[in-house]
């Protein structure tokens, strides 16, 4: 992601941030905000180049739709910055904005069971971590390598993701007959590459009951325990056909896939009806 090209979406007269972190397909951003300063987004063309954001003010922010309904976001609110979608930031102070830029490839996928939420989403404990990962990469002086560079890249990537699973819930759950199984698979997604993560703790975070949980998927033909393998050998097959990932070893992305070993990766694929790891590796760079 080129970094001039990124801040240019902001249709802001200052294009150089403070400072500019960039991870492979993410960048990490520090801009400064003067009092008054307009921040005009604008939606971008349909397409694979199309790249949304996150935007987390150290000072006020005034937030205006495209219809020119405005909310007031206080510092510290995590603002979302949708390709499709243009939105107007005013600062009502001086101060600096940290933002983190992603490719709505590595995010669109939340609207397949919830609508992506709208810009501006209240700081919680997943917003603070994000936050704190950001004030981290743009302060602290680091010594970036291939391994690094890609870890980070997939922990914005995942973080952001997070931030608007957990909120986008909250707009359209309430009243929405069958939306428990839309939040149990929003919920696989954002958790789906830790490796302590399985149906029990899923239930726990549904506040339902093992039994209850499997009683809703068994309502639609599945099973908890089968989707979770599901979305694990998606997100090991996306990292093992992705060249710019190629010095990851099958153990390391069984690790981040979520699986607990890769013995455990092998029988998912067994499962799933796919060849060995290894082969489905080998078929993606032939």
């Amino acid at each position: 992601m080129d970094v001039a090209a990124a801040v240019r979406l902001l249709g802001t007269e200052r294009q150089n941030p403070l400072v500019a972190r960039r991870y492979r397909s993410v960048l990490a951003t520090q801009h400064a905000l003067e009092e008054g300063a307009e921040l005009r987004w604008s939606a971008q063309p349909v397409g694979a180049d199309a790249i949304a954001a996150v935007l987390i003010s150290a000072v006020p922010l005034r937030v205006t739709d495209a219809d020119g309904a405005w909310v007031e976001a206080p510092v510290g609110t995590v603002c979302f910055l949708h390709p499709y979608r243009s939105v107007t930031l005013t600062g009502e102070a001086t101060g600096t904005m940290m933002c983190a830029w992603v490719p709505w490839g590595a995010l669109a996928e939340i609207e397949s069971g919830v609508r992506a939420p709208g810009e501006v989403i209240a700081l919680s404990t997943l917003g603070r971590g994000l936050q704190a990962f950001l004030t981290s990469l743009l302060t602290q002086p680091s010594d970036p390598t291939v391994y690094t560079d890609y870890l980070v890249e997939r922990l914005i990537a995942e973080m952001v993701f997070s931030v608007l699973v957990e909120a986008a819930p909250r707009v359209i759950v309430e009243g929405r007959k069958g939306s428990g199984i839309d939040r149990a698979r929003s919920l696989m997604l954002v958790r789906r590459g830790e490796r302590d993560f399985g149906v029990a703790a899923l239930a726990r975070d549904m506040h339902l009951s093992v039994r209850q949980l499997q009683r809703m998927f068994a309502a639609e033909g599945s099973s908890p325990a089968d989707e979770l393998r599901r979305v694990r050998v998606e997100l090991a097959r996306e990292l093992m056909s992705d060249a710019d990932y190629a010095p990851l070893g099958i153990a390391e992305i069984a690790e981040h896939a979520g699986f607990a070993d890769a013995a455990g990766m092998r029988r998912a694929f067994a499962l799933s009806g796919l060849p060995s790891p290894r082969a489905v590796r080998r078929a993606a760079r032939a």
